[in-house]
């Protein structure tokens, strides 16, 4: 995992708004660092002849990392990370988690069988609990967001729900022995939940995902659903998560 280098001078660095991306397959479901680098950018409104009918510019700061420009390079990227720091999270730990479940594209995933969909890829009742806490810790964020369910699918809005999950979950591990939660220590707590995300961080490289999960109710055809062997260590999944998140693996969940 690489840690982004110290620089001596400030930056500045305006992304195009929009830049199509590639989304990174992957199974997986939401459960039960280095420089501060001044950004700024924003969003357009493209009318149907393709000419810029308004534009809206954002700034936020965070950690420098892979993920987070290319969470910057979404028109919503840093609207989504001014609501992380709102609530004083890494907006580069909210990055790796959406580079991770969509390649943070706005993903529309929601069928049948699950409500998850979405940038950051959150069931109905999670977002639902989630951005009503958050809410209720920083009642400012209510005019920056997308009401009702329909929020799920504004990336920005459910940006704040994931922050807030993200922090649950750090505050959680804190709390259970882990100092200083990375993003992708908090990854197991983000899709497993709270009990399993503790189990999974305390845990040694040499344990098996599957012994650590089963322990905690998970069988193995729904680990295998979210990719992970009976034979997968714990370390080498979080290996493999460092590098999907990239640069922003090491990145602390907490400002």
């Amino acid at each position: 995992m690489v840690v982004s280098g110290t620089c001596l001078h400030a930056q500045t660095i305006t992304v195009p708004n929009g830049l199509p991306q590639g989304p990174i397959p992957t199974y997986e479901e939401v459960g039960l660092g280095g420089y501060t680098l001044p950004t700024s950018g924003g969003t357009r409104t493209i009318g149907g002849d393709g000419s810029t009918v308004s534009t809206s510019t954002a700034t936020s700061t965070g950690t420098d990392s892979d993920a987070l420009q290319k969470m910057y390079t979404a028109s919503w990227g840093y609207q989504a990370g001014q609501n992380a720091e709102a609530l004083e999270v890494n907006p580069s730990a909210l990055a790796a988690t959406c580079v991770v479940e969509s390649g943070c594209e706005n993903l529309y995933t929601a069928n049948a069988n699950t409500s998850i969909t979405g940038a950051f890829q959150m069931s109905n009742s999670t977002y639902t609990q989630e951005l009503n806490k958050a809410l209720a810790a920083d009642p400012s964020l209510a005019s920056t967001i997308v009401s009702g369910t329909a929020g799920q699918q504004d990336p920005a809005t459910q940006a704040i729900a994931a922050a807030q999950y993200l922090k649950d979950g750090a505050t959680y591990l804190e709390k259970n022995g882990v100092s200083s939660p990375t993003a992708v220590d908090v990854r197991a707590y983000y899709n497993y939940g709270p009990a399993s995300g503790a189990a999974v961080a305390n845990a040694s490289d040499s344990d098996s995902m599957y012994s650590v999960l089963a322990s905690k109710g998970y069988s193995a055809d729904t680990l295998a659903k979210n990719g992970i062997s009976t034979t997968e260590t714990v370390g080498q999944w979080k290996s493999a998560v460092a590098t999907k998140m990239g640069t922003a693996a090491n990145a602390s969940v907490l400002l």
